[in-house]
C-alpha cells in the first residue's frame, strides 16, 4: 500500500494543491483498514469537521483512480467502494457484522484458470475481482 507521503510526492508532481478535504481524503483512505463507500466518506470527513460535498468526493475518486492512487472494490452489494491502491489481493466479507478483511491467495491457480477461459471461451480477461462471503471468527457462533 502506498503510503501518504509517496501520494502527497504524486500530487505535488501532478501540480495538484494539497487542500485541506484533499490532505483529509488520503488520511482516511491511508487509516481506513477496509474500503469504503463514498457515503462512508462523507461521513467520516463530516465527523472530522471536514464539510465537503458529494460532487466533490466523486471528482477526487476519479482523479486519484486516473492517478493510480486509488482503486474500486466491489463487494457484492452493488456499491462501490474505494481503497489505496496495494498489490492485488482479495476480500473475506462477514455477513453478519460486514466486517472486510483483506487475504492474499496464490494466483498461480487463478492465472491458469483465466488463461483456460480466453482459450475455451475466446475471452480476453483484462481483470477479476474475488471475494468470499461468510462469517467471521467473532459471528461465526
Amino acid at each position: 500500500m502506498k503510503d501518504t507521503e509517496n501520494i502527497f510526492a504524486i500530487l505535488r508532481a501532478k501540480k495538484m494543491r494539497l487542500t485541506k478535504t484533499r490532505f483529509a481524503f488520503v488520511t482516511l483512505l491511508s487509516e481506513s483498514p477496509t474500503p469504503l463507500s463514498v457515503s462512508d466518506i462523507l461521513s467520516i470527513l463530516q465527523t472530522k469537521g471536514i464539510v465537503v460535498d458529494k460532487t466533490t468526493v466523486y471528482r477526487e475518486i476519479e482523479r486519484f483512480i486516473a492517478l493510480g492512487i486509488l482503486e474500486e472494490v466491489s463487494l457484492g452489494d452493488r456499491k462501490k467502494y474505494y481503497e489505496l491502491a496495494s498489490e492485488h489481493h482479495h476480500h473475506l466479507i462477514c455477513l453478519e457484522c460486514n466486517r472486510v478483511e483483506d487475504i492474499d491467495i496464490d494466483e498461480s491457480t487463478l492465472v491458469q484458470q483465466e488463461m483456460k477461459v480466453n482459450r475455451e471461451k475466446k475471452f480476453q480477461i483484462l481483470k477479476h475481482s474475488l471475494e468470499f462471503f461468510g462469517l467471521c471468527n467473532k459471528c461465526c457462533v
